[in-house]
């Protein structure tokens, strides 16, 4: 299965079309991953700022109903969710995290001191600006449905991978822009109508989103979910309930988020923590490990699985990567597997997106930084500082602090892979993960000024820039 086109810098030709659905799947059912066919039956500019900074089940009320999808489609239709019933509404309600607030200040880690609060603000809003007009589509199958779209395809509107950060994207910049929630809930219409209806009701596929979407709108993933889609979706989600409150207009957010946080648990986790691939329940892909989102999911449902169990186990298995498979180094492998057995290892190549890169620090990995970067700002917890340590240490030294010569990829003994061109969705991550420790100041100042002078408006790529600008310039919130 395809999910995403990798962009090169500049000239914005396709350098590689990545498989994308094995890290995302679950395990309730044996599948034929090839033919997407389910074997086993199943129911139903300038300036300085101060840089420190201290340091239940799946199924649940609402009966789904068919979507209206005029494609052909496998003979198991998906249904649609329809929006909560909710009061009348009143007048608009006031966003209540305007972008550029900043209320919830940094428990840990340093900001850029290359430019100003101000001056960064700008940035990101001159790229949101520039990514807005190029990103957000409307659906034509889905009325009032919107959706990030997948690059220049022609066959493809979008993946739920970039519904989720669209959505993310749209919470952080209302203040910023007034149609924020407008767009934010289409693009939750768009969600919530194309199901992975090849999910049993029962393990929560009704809350959990078709990973990919034919250029009209209509399911073109074989029924099933991508998590990385849906953990994004979730987060914003609750995100939404914070910025807008969830009984002011169609969507009660933080039910709709609580349904897919409990649906990514009974078809995405295994009772110990660990992520499931869709073709084997035993392949994990790292950029997965999503922490301060799996700290979220734990607030928002009282389940402390998220926030212990989840995240314990994701720290084992990163920390097994680096020590033993690239030590020195620091770096993790796209995706693990044999995570059945006491010793994980890096993949060997077609088992997660079924390509041959999974062993190296590629497509999915370079996102780590952001994640775990965010998490280390906002809940101060050090162990992933210590993993973003070892990774960005490694990174600065091998660039020498030159973010443009950042490799568009790397083998986990640090051996580069492709320096021929600048890769925006390498280099954009590397600004959360140079949060972390003030010896990185530098590298970080480069990385912000590198990225604010160098935004692309590509599938992928802007927003792996334009979400970590977000949170480098201290905008990032938790619901």
């Amino acid at each position: 299965m395809k999910r995403r086109f990798f962009l090169s810098s500049g000239s914005a030709a396709v350098a590689a079309l990545l498989a994308g659905c094995g890290g995302g799947g679950g395990g309730g059912a044996a599948t034929d991953a090839a033919a997407g066919v389910n074997t086993t039956a199943t129911p139903g500019t300038t300036g300085t700022t101060a840089g420190t900074v201290t340091a239940t089940s799946a199924a649940t009320t609402g009966t789904p109903t068919p979507a209206e999808n005029p494609a052909q489609q496998p003979q198991q239709q998906p249904p649609a969710q329809q929006p909560q019933q909710q009061q009348p509404a009143g007048p608009r309600p006031a966003v209540a995290y305007p972008f550029g607030a900043r209320i919830d200040p940094y428990v840990a880690g340093i900001l850029p001191t290359v430019a100003s609060r101000a001056s960064m603000d700008a940035s990101v809003k001159r790229s949101y600006d520039a990514w807005k007009a190029q990103a957000i589509a409307d659906v034509p199958s889905i009325p009032g449905g919107k959706a990030v779209r997948f690059g220049r395809s022609s066959t493809y509107i979008t993946v739920s991978e970039g519904m989720g950060y669209g959505m993310l994207i749209a919470v952080l910049m209302a203040g910023h822009d007034p149609q924020a929630r407008e767009i934010f809930d289409g693009l939750l219409t768009t969600v919530r109508a194309r199901p992975a209806y090849g999910i049993p009701v029962a393990m929560g596929g009704p809350y959990l989103m078709e990973w990919r979407l034919s250029i009209n709108g209509n399911s073109a993933g074989d029924g099933w979910n991508a998590m990385d889609g849906d953990q994004d979706i979730a987060m914003a989600l609750l995100m939404a309930d914070r910025q807008w409150g969830s009984n002011t207009g169609r969507w009660n957010y933080k039910q709709e988020g609580i349904r897919t946080i409990n649906a990514m648990k009974a078809w995405n986790m295994k009772p110990d923590g660990t992520t499931k691939g869709l073709a084997t329940s035993h392949v994990s892909r790292t950029s997965d490990y999503m922490i301060s989102h799996f700290r979220a999911y734990a607030k928002a449902t009282g389940d402390s699985y998220w926030s212990t169990t989840v995240i314990d186990r994701c720290y084992w298995l990163i920390d097994r990567m680096q020590t033993v498979y690239s030590p020195g180094v620091g770096l993790m492998p796209d995706f693990i597997v044999q995570t059945d057995t006491a010793n994980p290892v890096p993949s060997p190549g077609g088992m997660g997106d079924f390509v041959d890169t999974e062993m190296h620090y590629f497509a999915n990995a370079q996102r780590n930084p952001w994640r775990w970067g965010t998490d280390y700002v906002t809940s101060g917890d050090v162990r992933w500082k210590n993993v973003l340590d070892k990774l960005v240490g490694f990174i600065q030294r091998d660039t020498g602090g030159n973010p443009a010569i950042i490799s568009a990829g790397y083998r986990l003994d640090g051996t580069a892979l492709n320096r021929s061109y600048s890769p925006e969705g390498f280099i954009g991550p590397m600004l959360c993960g140079a949060l972390v420790n003030p010896s990185f100041q530098p590298f970080l100042n480069s990385l912000w000024t590198w990225n604010a002078n160098n935004f692309t408006t590509d599938y992928y790529d802007s927003e792996c820039q334009l979400i970590p600008m977000i949170v480098a310039s201290g905008n990032w919130w938790q619901p």
